[in-house]
This record gives C-alpha cells, sequence and structure tokens, in this order.
C-alpha cells in the first residue's frame, strides 16, 4: 500500500444515504484522495483526532480546507452578506465585515502575488 501525504483537507460529506462519510485530500503535488468510511467508523476517530489534535506542536490539527466554488450573495430579509464554500451552509456577515474581509483579501492576494511559489516536497 502506497501512503498518501496529504497536506490540505478538501471536503467532507456524508453520502445521500447518510451511511457512509466522505473526506477528500490534497497533496503537495495536487494529487487528490477521498477516503469513504462507514458512518459509525467516523464515531470511532473522534477521540483519536481529539487526541491528534491536543498535541502542543506548532500547526498541530490544523489542517487548511481547500473549496472548489465560492459563492457571494446577500440575505433576503436581512442587510447580511452570504458567503458559501462549496455545498456548506453560507455564513451571513454584517456589511462592515463583509467590507471588512473585502479589503484583507485584496490585501493579501496583492501581497501573495509578489511572493515566490512554495517548493512542493
Amino acid at each position: 500500500m502506497t501512503k498518501f501525504l496529504a497536506s490540505t483537507l478538501t471536503a467532507t460529506a456524508a453520502t445521500a444515504n447518510k451511511r457512509r462519510f466522505e473526506i477528500t485530500f490534497v497533496d503537495a503535488a495536487g494529487g487528490r484522495c477521498t477516503i469513504s468510511i462507514p458512518s459509525t467508523m467516523a464515531a470511532d476517530l473522534i477521540p483519536v483526532l481529539q487526541q491528534v489534535a491536543a498535541v502542543e506542536a506548532p500547526g498541530a490539527g490544523e489542517l487548511t480546507r481547500l473549496p472548489t466554488a465560492c459563492v457571494v450573495g446577500h440575505a433576503v430579509r436581512e442587510r447580511k452578506v452570504l458567503l458559501r464554500f462549496d455545498d456548506e451552509p453560507p455564513y451571513a456577515i454584517s456589511l462592515e465585515a463583509a467590507a471588512a474581509l473585502s479589503r484583507e483579501l485584496e490585501e493579501e492576494s496583492e501581497a501573495l502575488s509578489h511572493t515566490a511559489r512554495p517548493a512542493l516536497h
């Protein structure tokens, strides 16, 4: 068996019949791997993941999610901006928070565009 060295968690989902739970990872080279386990096994993973996440080391327990889609909209009955990643429920944020997020995204994107690409391991 070949070991897949995941670097990013990109998706989690239950199957339509809720009997299986799927987790998709991406490695440093962009390769994807989806693991499908019985939903009953997901409960067995909770204490293991909690123990790993509790390790006090830089970055321990942190997984970066990499959505494949992002949609921005607005609430119908509230003055809120909606931000949705993939098929997850949207985040509702205030107008002020949305404006601040827009500025921060622009600043980070601009700064990142001037840096070298990281070396892939």
